[in-house]
C-alpha cells in the first residue's frame, strides 16, 4: 500500500520497504498493507491513491421523487403558537380605575 508521512517517526525499515528506521516527513513508500493501516490509524501517514479511478467511491443517486398521497390520508397539522386571546375582565369598564 502506498503512504505518505506526515509526522517523522522511527519506523520500521523492513515493513516500510526503505533503507532506514528514521522517517521524516512527506516521504512516500510502499510499505506492508497491515502496517501502513496501522500508521494511518496513529495518524502519522496518509494512503496515497495510486489509481484513483479503480478504487474510488461510488456517485450516490438522489432519490426518486414520491408520489403525492392520496387526499383521502389527512396529516396532522404543526401545532404553532396560536395567538393569545385577553381574558375577559369582570369589572365593569367605568370603575377600573376608582379606589373603594
Amino acid at each position: 500500500m502506498k503512504i505518505r508521512t506526515k509526522w517523522g517517526f522511527i519506523g520500521n525499515a523492513v515493513k516500510l520497504n526503505a533503507d532506514s528506521n528514521l522517517v521524516k516527513a512527506g516521504q512516500t513508500f510502499d510499505a506492508d498493507d497491515e502496517y501502513a493501516h496501522t500508521l494511518i490509524g496513529k495518524g502519522l501517514a496518509v494512503a496515497v491513491e495510486v489509481d484513483a479511478g479503480a478504487k474510488g467511491n461510488k456517485e450516490a443517486k438522489p432519490n426518486a421523487p414520491q408520489s403525492p398521497k392520496p387526499e383521502g390520508d389527512k396529516q396532522a397539522k404543526p401545532k404553532g403558537n396560536k395567538e393569545a386571546k385577553p381574558a375577559p375582565n369582570d369589572e365593569p369598564q367605568g370603575k377600573a380605575g376608582e379606589a373603594p
